[in-house]
């Protein structure tokens, strides 16, 4: 490999903390990796998914003075990998393309000397957050939340946050009839079409890793139709809420 081939430190929070995701399913084989802590910035389950299924995604968002005074969200702790600079390209393209997500820069610190090779006590890095929001913030489902305490086990992430990511609330599948009838009927429809959604932006990405700007102003104005129009408006009121959330909870963030 040439010394002068350009390379970045890329920070993972999410499902590519796991081996299997960011290895396997992703096929970036980074050239090392260190665990590292973002002062400042917490996780976030603000990106929407599908409701029913899989309501969010992780993100990262700076902490609030509030939010820093009661203590109760540690700092954003993730796996970062030293990759090729056309490397991070595919993980951005992986990622949706910048549709959902966009490209940051990140002060990190190395966990412990073990991490720090050399590097200093606080390295630029890059990550992707939130570009694509949903509030409040729906709850992830078990699937995924599993890929991430998976992932913070196999990187021996220190134990407090491997609890942290255990006890955080969770996507319950639905048990009433009404429910699972809604879900199903919801799925039927919204199943295809992103699966359609999802081919026509692979098919977009352009040399880095983004999608084309008209892709990405479709599919944002197709997820809002879907959890606004159709989700809040209709599937909620008479089927139950497919994020988790309770009404009072969603009451309360609009006041």
């Amino acid at each position: 490999m040439a010394t002068d081939t350009p390379k970045l430190w890329y920070v993972a929070y999410g499902s590519n903390m796991s081996t299997a995701k960011f290895t396997g399913s992703r096929g970036i084989k980074p050239i090392c990796s260190i665990r590292v802590r973002i002062p400042g910035f917490r996780l976030a389950m603000q990106i929407p998914g599908v409701p029913y299924s899989e309501p969010s995604f992780a993100s990262i968002t700076p902490r609030t003075l509030a939010e820093a005074e009661k203590g109760t969200e540690p700092d954003v702790i993730g796996v970062a990998y030293l990759i090729l600079q056309c490397q991070y390209k595919r993980v951005i393209a992986s990622e949706g393309g910048g549709i959902a997500y966009r490209d940051i820069r990140v002060l990190c610190e190395p966990l412990c000397g073990i991490d720090r090779k050399g590097l200093g006590d606080r390295i630029e890095m890059r990550t992707l957050a939130t570009a694509m929001l949903r509030k409040p913030a729906p709850l992830p489902s078990q699937r995924y939340m599993a890929i991430l305490e998976q992932g913070s086990r196999e990187s021996q992430l220190p134990l407090s946050y491997q609890q942290y990511l255990l006890d955080k609330p969770k996507y319950q599948p639905p048990t009433s009839f009404r429910t699972k009838l809604g879900a199903r009927i919801f799925a039927t429809f919204w199943g295809p079409m992103m699966a359609v959604l999802e081919k026509v932006t692979r098919h977009s990405i352009q040399d880095d890793g983004t999608a084309h700007w008209s892709v990405v102003i479709m599919v944002r104005s197709t997820m809002f139709i879907m959890w606004v129009l159709w989700h809040d408006c209709v599937f909620a009121p008479i089927f139950g809420r497919g994020d988790g959330l309770l009404d009072c909870v969603v009451a309360g963030a609009h006041t």
